[in-house]
């Protein structure tokens, strides 16, 4: 039987729903929510046969009996290597494929209690599902397409080895992304940072191995002062106006050593149909709208005004829904960053995937 959040846990997410329904992530997933929830509906509602009650295991959310069995031998080595602890041990799972790594994350089973002490611990999942719509294994099923593509992508197109470079998460949050590259990059080299003071809190809370720090929501100039050779935001231009965008990047290719790559998500314009929000800008392109949207487009709607807002401070809004074609990627973003590959992600078809090399500067 479930069981609800502590009190003092029941507070503390209250604090952190409060700022971050503040932010535009909050406004921004909603609509993804609403039509997971539309997609689950209409599944069962297409049921005949009775649903088959799941083993007591995956009804607990623990994944201990398929570690055990199918990598048993190896995990048992991890975990007596590690148990001295340190970040350098991360490096232990290195051999370990993507599926195996994701699923250690999720720290959602008892065994091996080492390779358990030597991860991040991950937030409670009201807190996942609050953040970005999803929780436990689903949520790691879609982060892991990402890290998986991230590290291809930059294998083909740094000079840089992973193990060698100097990472970034632009908009890190609860460091759901950062800790997948704990295994990959050594102390010292993995960096995150966010507007959301309470979300940064959570990520340390969490033991993410990695260097955080706030950031403005709109920044000029990043925290960090040393030259990265690979950043990353995810779900950043996807709500991001053509001018905030353009301060962004613009920050980024300060923060980025020449020829460092940023992989980037942004929203293919099948999410002018999803969105409700966006009908209208949908309806302006006319009949014509396909043609339109093979020119270059940062389709763009603010959420609505609110001066007591963090992020609509000066009279204006900068977030709220955005579509953004490649061919506005190669033309207008091309002052700062060159586009060398864009990705479909059958996971999360929503957050189409661009490979980015710096460009020199001005």
């Amino acid at each position: 039987m479930p069981i609800g959040p502590s009190p003092g846990l029941a507070s503390e997410l209250e604090h952190v729903r409060h700022e971050y329904e503040s932010s535009l992530s909050w406004r921004v997933t909603r609509p993804l929510r609403a039509a997971r929830r539309l997609v689950r509906t209409a599944r069962g509602s297409r049921r005949v046969l009775p649903e088959v009650a799941p083993p007591p295991s995956v009804a607990a959310g623990r994944y201990d009996s398929w570690l055990e069995q199918v990598h048993g031998e190896r995990l048992r080595r991890i975990d007596a290597a590690g148990r001295d602890g340190g970040p350098e041990a991360l490096a232990l799972f290195r051999e370990l494929d993507g599926d195996l790594w994701a699923l250690l994350l999720t720290q959602e089973y008892s065994c091996f209690p080492n390779i358990r002490a030597l991860l991040p611990s991950v937030p409670d999942p009201a807190l996942q599902e609050l953040w970005n719509g999803a929780s436990g294994l689903a949520l790691a099923a879609q982060s892991l397409a990402f890290y998986e593509r991230l590290r291809a992508r930059y294998g083909e197109h740094s000079e840089v080895p992973l193990e060698a470079s100097r990472v970034l998460d632009f908009g890190c949050g609860w460091g759901r992304l950062t800790r997948f590259l704990a295994r990959d990059v050594p102390p010292g080299r993995l960096y995150g940072c966010d507007p959301v003071d309470g979300i940064l809190d959570v990520c340390r809370e969490c033991r993410v191995p990695a260097t955080l720090a706030r950031s403005e929501f709109i920044p000029e100039r990043l925290p960090f002062d040393e030259p990265f050779d690979l950043a990353f935001a995810f779900s950043v231009f996807t709500h991001l106006s053509d001018e905030a965008a353009a301060t962004c990047l613009r920050a980024l290719h300060r923060a980025l050593r020449p020829g460092a790559i940023l992989i980037a998500t942004v929203r293919p314009p099948e999410y002018l149909w999803l969105d409700g929000a966006m009908h209208g800008v949908l309806a302006g392109l006319g009949d014509d709208h396909q043609a339109r949207l093979a020119e270059p487009r940062h389709l763009f709607v603010p959420h609505a005004f609110d001066p007591a807002h963090p992020q609509q401070a000066g009279g204006g809004t900068s977030y709220g829904e955005a579509v953004v074609t490649l061919a506005q990627v190669r033309e207008r973003w091309s002052e700062w960053f060159e586009l060398v590959a864009a990705d479909v992600q059958v996971a999360d078809l929503f957050q189409v995937v661009l490979t980015l090399r710096r460009a020199p500067s001005p």
